[in-house]
């Protein structure tokens, strides 16, 4: 019986032994994986921002310089996407938990994971705030160019005349937008959901360990 128990114990110590040692290794793992990701949601807020800090003056001159109303309320229209743009990069920034390290470890894998969903959701839903709005104003703002015989009627063919350009023109960003869906949506399932998925594995075996 005192044999059977120490074989017991010796088989306990050694099985913690190997959670111990998992859970170093995806510890390793995770702040690699964490870094790069943190990196990478930098860069592509600053990319953005100064892309929308560009646009706004880029769209105001066409606002002001071409004709066409239509056109300016596209341009208008574009303004206030960028306007949004930066809005919400800002809010989800804002909305990001700050990584403690006075709390319990547990604590900052779960705030890590909360700050990881929030992003997934972020590219999750990006066909309605980032894709759809300047595809709607491409639309506008390509259908409303035109020659000056435009202004002499309000009929809807004038106000947006049609040619085989422009229709070539928004087939191509139709697919460039449908492009950047597929590859937010490819960021989520590729990279995001498995970072998440690799805190619920430390989170596992912290509860194994402890």
């Amino acid at each position: 019986m005192f044999e059977q128990e120490l074989k017991d114990i010796w088989k306990s110590a050694a099985q913690a032994e190997k959670i111990k040692f998992d859970l170093s290794r995806l510890l390793i793992d995770l702040n690699t994986k964490m870094k790069v990701l943190e990196k990478a949601i930098r860069k592509r807020d600053r990319r953005e921002i100064a892309a929308s800090f560009l646009g706004i003056p880029i769209f105001g001159y066409f606002a002001f310089s071409i004709p066409s109303i239509v056109t300016k309320i596209a341009c208008v229209l574009g303004i206030l996407w960028f306007c949004y743009v930066i809005y919400k990069l800002q809010r989800v920034k804002k909305n990001k938990i700050p990584i403690d390290l006075a709390l319990p470890f547990r604590a900052q894998l779960e705030n890590q994971k909360t700050n990881l969903l929030q992003q997934a959701k972020l590219l999750d839903r990006v066909l309605y705030w980032y894709v759809l709005p300047p595809f709607i104003m491409n639309i506008i703002f390509i259908m409303g160019l035109g020659g000056p015989e435009q202004f002499s009627s309000l009929t809807l063919a004038k106000a947006f005349p049609v040619s085989t350009t422009k229709i070539g023109t928004l087939a191509g960003l139709a697919v460039f937008y449908a492009f950047i869906v597929w590859l937010n949506k490819r960021t989520v399932k590729k990279t995001l959901k498995p970072a998440i998925e690799d805190i619920d594995r430390v989170l596992h075996q912290l509860d194994s360990a402890f």
